[in-house]
Formats: structure tokens, C-alpha cells, sequence
């Protein structure tokens, strides 16, 4: 592992935990729970903190299930993938998602005559039926966190860069949890704004409310484009090295 990988490697985890902090699961669900409410701060909060918790440990415990199978696959992989012509390979990779971001982006989508926003209106739908029952909070968790599982390309990317780096299943563990509990974060500190402010932070809530929405649509596009680019970045030092030769 060479001094740049050990400093790209935080730094992408972080960012890829923020990115994945703003989708439909992580901000568009909790906000709605949030601002549609009703019983006061402490119970509003309450319900939201209990579907945060669900979908932080589904997430963990998907992370750890997934990374137990990437471990060995990367170790096998690793050979392969370690020569000049394996390197190109991730290179062309990085490009097509960066490439792929573009052609995802909403502004694109709509040209297209696509509604990027139409998946977060379906889960606002759902969230305002789960409102007020533990038990239909804890299912609408569940069913976010499967659904969307798929799509978390941040996350999976999360899971490529811990396999790379050979830090084995205990301490991959460990940072997943680390990287769940900064997943949820910007949720959290909503949280404690409604907790604080009670029904004085509605506006500020339904504003942002209103942003995550359509941060939301862009959420693949960002993310398709910051992992090309960890890509790419991991392997021009060696295809530059490779050509100077």
C-alpha cells in the first residue's frame, strides 16, 4: 500500500458515507417522519430515531455479509488485476462511470423526457403511511434499506476499497460501523434541530426536506462520478510509471 492509497482511502470512505447520507433511506424518509409528525418533538423524534436505527444496523450487517464474500474474491482477483493491462482495465472503468454519471444526472433525464424525482415522491408516500406505528416505521426501514441496497453504489464502492486493502473481515466490520453511524448523521443532527426547536424548525425541516428531494435524483449521478474518479485515481500513478518506462 503506497503512502497516496493511505490517504485516498479515509478520505473516500468519508465522502462515500456523506454521499450515502443524503439518499431517499438515509434523509428523504427521516425528514418526512420529521415534519409530518405528529405528538409532539419528543415522540416525532423518537419514531424517526427508531428507523434510523433499523436501516443503520440492516446496512451493517448487509456490509459485513457482503465483505465476508469480498475478501476472498479480491485476494483471487488480486494477481489478475495487478499487471499494466489490469490497471488499464480498472482505468477504462473509472472513465464509463464518470462517463455514466453524465447520462444519469436529472438535468439528462429530463431531457430525455425521464422524472428523476419520481422514485423520492414514492417513498414520501410511504413514509406519511408509516407515521405513528413502531411497528410500520421498523417495516418501511426494512423495505428502504432492501430496495435501495442495490443502488447504494457508494456503499458497495466502500466495500471494493476495504477488500482492496486487505484489512480483514474483523476490522472491515469495524469500519462499516463506523461508516453506518456516519451515514446517518445529517439525519441525526435534524433530529436534534426538531428536538430542540420543536415545531418552530417546520419551515427549516420542510425546506430541506424539499432540497433533499432533489439532491436525491442526483445522488446516483454523484456517486457513479466520485467512484470513477477514486478510480482513476488509483491507477494513473501506475500507467504513468508504466509509460515512462
Amino acid at each position: 500500500m503506497d503512502l497516496t492509497s493511505e490517504t485516498l482511502t479515509p478520505l473516500a470512505l468519508v465522502g462515500l458515507a456523506l454521499l450515502d447520507g443524503t439518499s431517499i433511506g438515509t434523509l428523504v424518509v427521516p425528514l418526512i417522519l420529521l415534519v409530518s409528525g405528529t405528538g409532539g418533538a419528543r415522540r416525532v423524534v423518537r419514531g424517526t430515531l427508531l428507523y434510523l436505527g433499523v436501516i443503520g444496523v440492516f446496512y451493517l450487517v448487509l456490509g459485513v455479509a457482503l465483505l465476508a464474500g469480498l475478501l476472498p474474491l479480491a485476494q483471487a482477483l488480486r494477481g489478475l488485476l495487478a499487471g499494466t493491462v489490469g490497471t488499464v482495465l480498472i482505468a477504462v472503468v473509472g472513465a464509463a462511470l464518470m462517463w455514466a454519471s453524465f447520462r444519469t444526472d436529472p438535468k439528462a433525464v429530463r431531457r430525455r423526457g425521464g422524472d428523476p424525482e419520481a422514485s423520492a415522491r414514492r417513498w414520501t408516500e410511504r413514509a406519511g403511511r408509516a407515521l405513528g406505528s413502531p411497528r410500520a416505521l421498523v417495516g418501511l426501514a426494512l423495505l428502504a434499506g432492501t430496495i435501495e441496497a442495490a443502488s447504494m453504489l457508494p456503499y458497495l464502492a466502500a466495500m471494493g476499497i476495504l477488500a482492496e486493502q486487505e484489512v480483514g473481515l474483523g476490522v472491515g466490520a469495524l469500519v462499516l460501523t463506523g461508516y453506518c453511524l456516519l451515514m446517518i448523521v445529517p439525519a441525526l443532527v435534524l433530529c436534534g434541530i426538531r428536538l430542540l426547536l420543536g415545531s418552530r424548525a417546520d419551515r427549516t425541516l420542510d425546506r430541506v426536506h424539499t432540497w433533499a428531494v432533489g439532491s436525491s435524483a442526483s445522488a446516483l449521478s454523484w456517486a457513479l462520478g466520485i467512484i470513477g474518479v477514486i478510480l482513476l485515481l488509483q491507477t494513473v500513478g501506475p500507467i504513468i510509471g508504466a509509460l515512462a518506462r
